[in-house]
C-alpha cells in the first residue's frame, strides 16, 4: 500500500473529478451551444398516443386483477366443496 500522501491524493482525485465535471457541464454556455437548433415539437399527437397507451395499460391491469380475483374465488369455492364433502 502507498503512504498517506498517496491515499490523500487518490481521495482528492476521487472527490474532485465528479465535482469538477458537475461544475463544467452546468455552465450556461454549454447549454446554449447544445440547444441552438432545438425546437419544442408539437406534442398533441404524442399526448393522444400516450393517453391511449396509458388506457391500454390500465385495461390490462384491470383484466389481470379480475382474473386473479376469479381464480381466488374458484379456489375458495373448491375448498368449500372439499370441506362439505368431508364434513369438516
Amino acid at each position: 500500500m502507498g503512504g498517506w500522501k498517496l491515499e490523500s491524493g487518490r481521495f482528492f482525485i476521487l472527490v474532485a473529478f465528479p465535482v469538477a465535471a458537475f461544475w463544467f457541464f452546468n455552465q450556461p454556455g454549454i447549454f446554449k451551444e447544445f440547444m441552438k437548433g432545438y425546437k419544442v415539437p408539437d406534442s398533441s399527437s404524442g399526448d393522444a398516443a400516450m393517453s391511449q397507451f396509458k388506457e391500454q395499460l390500465m385495461e390490462q391491469k384491470r383484466k389481470e386483477e379480475y382474473e386473479k380475483f376469479i381464480r381466488e374465488q374458484m379456489a375458495f369455492e373448491e375448498a368449500r366443496r372439499i370441506r362439505e364433502a368431508n364434513n369438516i
